[in-house]
């Protein structure tokens, strides 16, 4: 990879991210430890309370608070771009703080039972999810800044491929092992597991280094003083930032719209799948078993979506993902003969499940590779974040929503209002250009790639 391609001024990147093989690793594994502790939290802690007894509607805000963190990870992403650590790494630093952060946070449950405590278990729950999101900032703005435009389908395929897999392991894998050694035994094992990531973070990944950046603050210091460098920084950053918003075409602006609605038909990924299991009356072994089915399939979708992505263009491909989700969800609705659970059989929802698990991992890889298009990379922590932002406020609301109608209206309305929802943002798809800035700045880097949208 040339200079160029990590960022004006920087020096190349080394080690997994100087090629593209290695940057596909590299991604996998730090996706791989976001998904973790997610299947852990939104899967295997939800059936847990669910056999607990505790009821819809708060099971609703109990997952809903999982997304929230990530829906407010905005208000602290300029951290994440302007404070440098040169020794380990700009976003590296980050990264392998909030990971050390996210183990202690789910260390520290272990001393207490979660099934008399739901209200601290949201809490530390909430606050694991704020160290997850500050990852999740710094390793998305490491991908928009050494990921080639025409790299980014593929490589979103295999980075949500790998949070799938993630979710099947800390989700289905704590399934398992709550039902041989009991559920305190799940808590160091997604601990360990996460550990483990960190270690290779920590010796495996080597980022492009910020030499004009960090050049220009040591001037600046010999100058001026702290307050002096910091307001410049500060002032840069925000005209970098506007720019990037609002002086790089029409995409990026609409971009935040479609950010506010959801990508497809979601309810079957969210709290509303996780209680139909249970209500279903399946066993923690069979809730386990679809979990893992479920991810796989998911993770597949992924992988061919982003693939099929690079080849046809990311909004093209984003549409025909978005439909195909309405699908099994729309036909898993028309099962119900009641307003709760008549009609409907285990085989009917592990078939529908499965089909919509792989609709919906084709989903990702087009939709995050059209968000990156839209980021320029000089500000690409606080721009990417803001639209992820805005995405996981959708989980949120979608999450209450849908578990109050449930409560109110039994399962078949949220699942059918959840299908007709999902094609409101195919009107905005036509506006929803590759911002002009990140354009200029990847064919500087890439002079011979073009970016398919």
């Amino acid at each position: 990879m040339s200079a160029a391609a990590a960022g004006a001024g920087d020096i190349p990147a080394r080690g997994l991210l100087a090629t593209r093989a290695g940057r596909l690793l590299a991604f996998s594994l730090l996706y791989l430890s976001e998904g973790i502790p997610f299947g852990f939290s939104a899967i295997a802690l939800t059936v847990y309370l669910r056999q607990g007894g505790v009821g819809l509607a708060e099971i609703g805000a109990f997952t809903g608070s999982l997304y929230a963190p990530w829906g407010f990870k905005w208000m602290w992403a300029p951290i994440v771009d302007l404070v440098r650590v040169k020794r380990f790494g700009h976003r590296r630093f980050w990264i392998m703080i909030a990971q050390a952060l996210m183990i202690l946070t789910l260390g520290v449950i272990l001393f207490f039972d979660v099934s008399h405590n739901i209200g601290l278990l949201t809490l530390l729950i909430a606050i694991h999810n704020v160290f997850a999101a500050t990852q999740d900032v710094a390793i998305d703005a490491l991908a928009v800044e050494v990921l080639p435009a025409h790299e980014r389908g593929t490589a979103n395929g295999f980075m949500f491929g790998s949070s799938y897999l993630g979710q099947a392991i800390g989700g289905s894998g704590a399934l398992f092992v709550a039902g041989k050694f009991g559920w305190p035994a799940t808590f160091p094992f997604v601990c360990i597991l996460l550990a483990l990531i960190l270690a290779f973070v920590v010796f495996g990944i080597r980022e492009p280094v910020k030499a004009a950046v960090d050049e220009a603050v040591v001037v600046a210091g010999q100058a001026g003083s702290f307050f002096g460098r910091l307001g410049g920084r500060l002032a840069q950053f925000f005209r970098d930032l506007g720019e990037g918003f609002f002086r790089s075409g029409p995409g990026p602006l609409v971009g935040v719209a479609l950010a506010l609605l959801p990508v497809g038909a979601i309810a079957l990924g969210l709290a509303l799948g996780s209680t139909l299991q249970v209500d279903l009356g399946m066993n923690e072994s069979e809730i386990a078993k679809l979990t893992l089915w479920s991810s796989v399939l998911a993770a597949l979708g992924c992988v061919l979506g982003g693939w099929i992505a690079d080849k046809i263009g990311h909004r093209l491909s984003l549409a025909i993902w978005v439909v195909a989700t309405c699908i099994p969800t729309f036909l898993l609705a028309r099962e119900f003969t009641g307003l709760k659970l008549e009609g409907v059989t285990i085989d009917d929802f592990w078939k529908w499940t499965l089909v919509y698990s792989f609709a919906t991992g084709l989903t990702n890889a087009s939709s995050i590779a059209i968000y990156m298009g839209l980021t320029s990379p000089k500000v690409a922590g606080t721009q990417f974040t803001g639209y992820m932002a805005l995405k996981n406020l959708v989980y949120t609301y979608s999450s209450n929503w849908q578990g109050q109608m449930a409560a109110a209206r039994g399962y078949p309305s949220p699942l059918r209002w959840d299908c007709l929802i999902a094609l409101v943002p195919l009107l905005l798809y036509p506006w929803l250009r590759p911002s002009t800035r990140a354009k200029e700045l990847n064919a500087a880097a890439f002079p011979v790639e073009g970016d398919k949208v």
